[in-house]
């Protein structure tokens, strides 16, 4: 019993960890976003157009992955958790 409880713990520090992750991600991203939209707008001569364009964009593909991940471990561990429960 402790043993699998144990385990069910790690798991869900290493859920945490994943999702923490994601702010580096969001990070990096915004910024490659962005200087892929200042490139393009020097470029077209459309400043600032593309760039604010792209941070949003960039910004929002982030939010919604890391939203979908997170609703998928919340599910993970109340399923868990239930197993648990009735064991």
């Amino acid at each position: 019993m402790k043993k699998q409880k144990r385990k069910i713990q790690t798991k869900a520090l290493n859920q945490i960890i994943m999702i923490s992750a994601w702010s580096f991600t969001l990070v990096v991203s915004s910024f490659l976003f962005l200087f892929a939209g200042r490139w393009i707008d020097v470029r077209m001569g459309t400043e600032p157009t593309f760039m604010l364009g792209l941070l949003v964009l960039g910004i929002a593909l982030c939010i919604g992955r890391m939203y979908t991940d997170y609703a998928k471990v919340k599910e993970q561990l109340n399923i868990r958790r239930a197993k648990v429960q009735h064991q």
